[in-house]
């Protein structure tokens, strides 16, 4: 699992607390990399074992979305944003830690399996991605790639759109406008 491991699993197997603190000191051959969660490394975390790192943290039913899950769909032109995106069910409480971004859903998404990767289908991890895009500009070419890219279409975005939240919707839609206007 790319050195990645929940602190409590390393227990299990019989490794003593005192002995995990010890390693995760500055220096140690291991770190803290999340709360609750050791990278048995002293090198700088990966992307791909920043990810595992935070499924760990946030529970089994996390599932990855936005740029972070495109690009395990292969739309990789985007940069990774600062955060990793995950959807976790509206039950749990687990809040957001640095590096994470936890979103509580009430309508969890599709489910497609990458790489043992656990990712929302792409026109859901699309708009969330766009969703919590501040630059319009930015947004516009998220949305637009994406389309391009065949990996959603306007259509399957629109309607994705007007089934969620309507939180953060208002450039997305106006997006989405504009690219059905241009695409015709």
């Amino acid at each position: 699992m790319d050195q990645v491991i929940k602190a409590a699993d390393l227990k299990a197997a019989g490794v003593p607390g005192y002995l995990i603190d010890l390693k995760c000191r500055p220096g140690g051959p291991w770190q803290r990399i999340l709360p609750g969660v050791v990278l048995l490394s002293a090198s700088p975390p990966t992307r791909a074992q920043r990810l595992q790192a935070a499924l760990a943290y946030a529970g089994p039913k996390a599932v990855v979305t936005g740029v972070d899950a495109l690009h395990a769909h292969g739309l990789h032109t985007l940069p990774p944003p600062a955060r990793i995106h995950l959807l976790q069910p509206a039950t749990n409480r687990r809040s957001c830690a640095e590096h994470v971004l936890l979103e509580r859903t009430t309508r969890p998404p599709k489910v497609v399996v990458e790489a043992g990767l656990p990712l929302a289908e792409p026109t859901r991890a699309t708009l969330d991605a766009a969703r919590h895009e501040p630059d319009p500009l930015r947004q516009h070419h998220l949305l637009s790639t994406a389309v391009r890219s065949g990996l959603c279409t306007l259509t399957s975005l629109t309607r994705e759109l007007n089934a969620g939240s309507k939180r953060g919707t208002a450039t997305p839609r106006a997006t989405l406008k504009l690219l059905s206007a241009l695409l015709r």
